[in-house]
């Protein structure tokens, strides 16, 4: 999907592709890494974790730089390295969430002394992503955070009342934004075409619907030939199905489906408190910013930008997914561990009874 681009901008059409296959080698390796630490380790750095990544958000305002008119990005020159704070930001609020809740336990329905807390860091975290301004990230850790809440035992009042207050202030700041109102407006009526605003919106669709039920073929997709802006990016997605047809993009659809049925799953079994919190938190960081990305790219919601889970040109997601489900699987093999474990246990003290009833 980035070939042309590769080609037009750098003079080479594996350029990009080349500079990814970097930044997946470095994801294999947190992958790996998170894969064989215990998981339970997270719980005693998160509150640390969530402060640098504050710390992050927050040089933003100095050292960041901007592109497109936001400023999302930190730049070490002297390390040929491009970091993305409000991804690390969404798995240390995750963290965070987890260790706050376990630590509470039936306190957290209690709303100063549980709820409150909890419900600060997520305004803090998504209020710094969004003055980027960053809308899409800033929505995808809002939703993120509320359904940990939910998962966590929150009282639906509070989550209720938080929603209202913050999404009221929200629908203020996007209105009032003339960037923003134009691209709602457009939204809501598509009726003008291929206006500039539209444009994404309207390529999205061609390429989707020119990919028929089993796609073009790789690389025969038209709409990546400068047609569809961030077709590497932000619309992969798109030029998926224009490549891979309907077929492909029910496969990757359920593979996510799968993935946090999976989570669901392993936290159900996973004893723990803050273990249960932190894998449900985790698949749906992933599942949330699948399922906004695919809603944008069929047109079901605005244009913004977040990238495709595992599918994306990016480093900073890919490397944070990639730990997200290295986590994932340390939680499911000590879940395992200790099943069998007590499968022995239980096994060994069958047979001292059996033995006891036969003497």
């Amino acid at each position: 999907s980035s070939s042309y681009f590769s080609l037009a901008r750098h003079s080479d059409a594996y350029y990009l592709l080349k500079q990814h296959l970097v930044r997946v080698f470095i994801a294999a390796v947190f992958f790996w890494f998170a894969m064989h630490i215990d998981y339970r380790i997270y719980r005693r750095l998160s509150p640390g974790v969530l402060a640098l990544a504050v710390c992050l958000l927050l040089s933003l305002f100095v050292f960041g730089f901007a592109v497109r008119g936001s400023t999302r990005w930190l730049a070490f020159k002297s390390l040929n390295l491009t970091i993305q704070p409000a991804e690390i930001a969404r798995f240390s609020l995750v963290l965070f969430l987890a260790y706050w809740i376990s630590k509470t336990g039936r306190d957290f329905s209690d709303f100063k002394r549980g709820f409150l807390p909890a419900a600060l860091a997520v305004l803090l975290v998504v209020g710094l992503i969004a003055v980027q301004p960053n809308y899409g990230t800033a929505a995808a850790t809002a939703i993120i955070g509320v359904l940990v809440l939910y998962l966590g035992g929150a009282r639906l009042r509070h989550l209720g009342a938080l929603i209202v207050t913050a999404g009221g202030v929200a629908a203020v700041r996007l209105w009032t934004e003339p960037h923003t109102r134009e691209r709602i407006m457009a939204f809501l009526h598509r009726e003008e075409g291929l206006k500039s605003v539209n444009w994404q919106s309207e390529q999205s669709l061609i390429a989707l619907g020119s990919g028929g039920w089993f796609g073009a073929g790789f690389g025969a997709s038209r709409q990546k030939l400068s047609w569809l802006p961030d077709s590497h990016t932000d619309f992969i997605f798109s030029i998926l199905g224009e490549e891979a047809g309907l077929a492909g993009t029910v496969i990757i659809s359920f593979l996510f489906l799968l993935l946090i049925l999976r989570a669901l799953k392993i936290s159900r079994q996973c004893g723990d408190t803050f273990g249960e919190i932190l894998v449900m938190g985790l698949g749906c960081s992933v599942f949330v910013y699948a399922g906004l990305n695919m809603a944008i790219a069929t047109s079901i919601l605005p244009v913004t930008g977040l990238p495709l889970p595992f599918m994306s040109y990016g480093g900073s997601a890919l490397v944070v997914n990639a730990l997200s489900i290295g986590i994932l699987l340390n939680v499911s093999k000590r879940r395992m561990k200790t099943r069998k474990r007590r499968g022995y246990q239980l096994s060994a003290t069958a047979t001292l009874d059996n033995a006891r009833g036969g003497s």
